[in-house]
């Protein structure tokens, strides 16, 4: 069962901290809107489930044929700086428009999220180097919904103590996602670095 608990680990710390995701169902929560809010979740939990299995599926693959990793994180790049300079540099001229914009970033983090390759394929080498992880499509399945289960008390947590959490830090919305946009930009930056470092060493 060590596998159940690495993946239920992983999947909580990959959602624990402040972003999109966590930031939309805040905001859905506010609303009252019950049914958006849990077909928000259900999505970011499936296409979770989808990218974690995927990803480790395709690792031979991906392996093989390492430009596709590249193109990745590429991919993963661009798409953090276009949510980061979104969330940093909108102008917004209500507060309901603010919601409005936090909320169609949820979704697209939900939905287009290449970040997640470069990432199953590191989490993938190591638990199947250190004998954890079998690639068999039913132990890689265990481990996808194991992740999940972790996504998910986190996500459960912030429909419940999201507003909480924000009181309690004393922190404005505003200012919370301006954070995720430093956030997005400077993930961006560490994953460039990263790229370029690796394909120095090539």
């Amino acid at each position: 069962m060590t596998i159940l608990a690495i993946g239920i680990l992983i999947g909580f710390l990959g959602y624990v901290m402040i972003n999109n995701i966590n930031l939309a169902v805040i905001e859905l929560q506010a609303r009252g809107s019950r049914v958006q809010l849990w077909v928000f979740i259900f999505l970011a939990l499936l296409l979770e489930c989808v990218y974690c299995f995927f990803s480790l599926y395709c690792l031979q693959c991906l392996m093989a044929y390492p430009q596709i990793i590249l193109a990745a994180q590429y991919s993963s790049i661009a798409f953090l700086l276009i949510i980061g300079c979104w969330t940093l540099f909108e102008r917004v001229k209500s507060n309901v428009q603010l919601q409005d914009n936090i909320i169609r970033r949820g979704y697209w983090s939900v939905f287009v999220h290449p970040q997640q390759i470069p990432f199953w394929f590191f989490w993938g080498i190591l638990l199947i180097k250190k004998e954890y992880l079998r690639t068999d499509s039913l132990s890689l399945l265990f481990f996808s919904l194991s992740n999940v289960f972790g996504s998910m008390l986190v996500l459960l947590c912030y429909t419940r103590y999201g507003n909480r959490i924000i009181k309690v830090l004393r922190v404005q919305k505003k200012h919370l996602k301006n954070i995720v946009g430093i956030i997005c930009i400077a993930s961006a930056g560490l994953l460039l670095y990263d790229v370029l470092q690796h394909g120095a060493g090539r």
